[in-house]
């Protein structure tokens, strides 16, 4: 079989029909409509590396500087409290307790 001149080649260029696509290749180049809600589980976004370490160090002052205090509330007493009545103890007897039996 010798080569095809450059005529040849393009007579069997215009008479050539490709191929029709698989039906198979529609659904991955053009995929249905996925819910809403499911891009939350499988999305995701792309965020510069700057932008994220600023947000996170953000995030972090904020819950350092306004997270709620804790307030213990404080009981009044009835009257005023006074040490003047106040006596160390006389005579004090320490008790051992053994760290277990023998």
């Amino acid at each position: 079989m010798e080569p095809l001149d450059e005529r040849e080649l393009s007579q069997l260029l215009q008479e050539w029909e490709a191929p029709s696509a698989p039906a198979s290749l529609k659904r991955r180049v053009f995929p249905g409509r996925r819910l809403s809600w499911r891009w939350l589980w499988t999305g995701t976004i792309r965020v510069p590396v700057p932008v994220g370490v600023a947000a996170v160090v953000l995030v972090v002052l904020w819950i350092y500087y306004f997270r709620p205090t804790a307030t213990v509330p404080v009981a009044q007493p009835a009257g005023t409290v006074s040490l003047v009545d106040f006596q160390p103890v006389r005579q004090l007897e320490p008790v051992v307790v053994a760290g277990g039996k023998r």
